[in-house]
């Protein structure tokens, strides 16, 4: 069974570039209100301009924006707080970071960085938004584990592989990488939204996790 999206509010976290704008632009057209998150202020105001506007005629407030670093707990009370007249039907942690070097050339730093982004600002999205949900009585997240199900929130993980975003732009070996790829390419953002989506609109997809990476985990 699946369900519209329709009139539905949703919290995209890296909502300003990359997969999470291509979600964020794939659920607006199915018509859901998006709140987009990420740190660059600028580029989250270009980013909801583009949005189709929202054509459900019962959902009155528009698509937003809050810019914050997901990394910092502080900051996710300030977007709970943003959109705490509003239900919250899902929930995207798309923000992320990626270094295109070896683990062991990787500097404190930067492996500070990926995990603070990658996972804590994860596990800080969750522990904001899901216990909104619960008293909802629904909703959905997009990297929780399948424990609240019996709340009615549905939780799923996607796994992209490569994909054609500005952190893959850099990269020099690009040739080499897709013939490793089974489907001799890197991914699209959009292939990635597609996912997405599916794993939003179906009411019985739970606890799946979905690799998009053109086979590459297979190899």
């Amino acid at each position: 069974m699946t369900s519209s999206l329709a009139g539905k509010r949703c919290v995209i976290t890296g909502g300003s570039r990359g997969i999470g704008l291509a979600i964020a632009q794939l659920f607006a057209r199915e018509g859901a209100a998006c709140t987009l998150a990420a740190r660059d202020a600028g580029a989250l105001d270009r980013a909801v301009a583009g949005l189709t506007p929202t054509p459900a005629p019962s959902q009155t407030n528009p698509h937003g924006a809050v810019a914050m670093d997901v990394a910092n707990p502080d900051a996710w009370e300030i977007l709970v707080t943003t959109v705490k007249n509003e239900k919250t039907d899902i929930l995207v942690n798309a923000a992320g970071v990626a270094q295109n070097s070896f683990l062991f050339r990787t500097s404190l730093a930067d492996t500070r960085q990926i995990v603070n982004t990658n996972l804590m600002g994860t596990i800080f999205g969750c522990q904001a938004f899901v216990p909104k949900m619960i008293k909802q009585k629904e909703g959905l997240t997009r990297s929780l584990a399948w424990e609240v199900g019996g709340f009615g929130i549905r939780a799923n993980v996607l796994l992209p592989g490569y994909i054609e975003t500005d952190m893959t732009t850099s990269m020099n070996d690009k040739g080499e990488l897709s013939a490793l790829i089974p489907m001799g390419r890197l991914g699209l953002a959009e292939e990635v939204a597609d996912a997405a989506l599916f794993l939003a609109k179906n009411t019985y997809a739970h606890n799946c996790v979905l690799n998009i990476d053109g086979g590459l985990s297979g190899t």
